[in-house]
């Protein structure tokens, strides 16, 4: 599945899943987006489109609402260690939300 990471810390994650990472929001680690590489990023997802955007529950969010209010793309915050949401309270919880709200993304 084909997807854009607000930063690159989803490798194992994209790894073990078989995600494709398209782009990241951040245009250097620890960097905010700015309006140019988030208009840079448009233009690649048009071109190549994305099932989602994916954050933690930590980051902003408000790049991703742009990017998915201009490109239909579903926004996805995921837990990104145990304690991350509700349903991860433990590393069973952990997984087990996780690949729920991925599989979302295609239902």
């Amino acid at each position: 599945m084909p997807i854009v990471v607000y930063h690159r810390g989803w490798t194992y994650l994209n790894h073990w899943l078989g995600l494709k990472e398209l782009a990241e929001l951040e245009p250097l680690p620890g960097v905010p987006p700015t309006s140019s590489h988030l208009s840079a990023l448009l233009q690649t997802l048009k071109a190549q489109p994305a099932k989602a955007i994916i954050r933690a529950p930590y980051q902003d969010p408000r790049p991703v609402q742009w990017l998915h209010a201009r490109t239909g793309i579903a926004e996805l915050v995921l837990p990104f260690t145990v304690g991350g949401n509700e349903q991860a309270g433990d590393l069973f919880g952990l997984f087990d939300s996780t690949l729920q709200l991925l599989l979302g993304v295609n239902q």
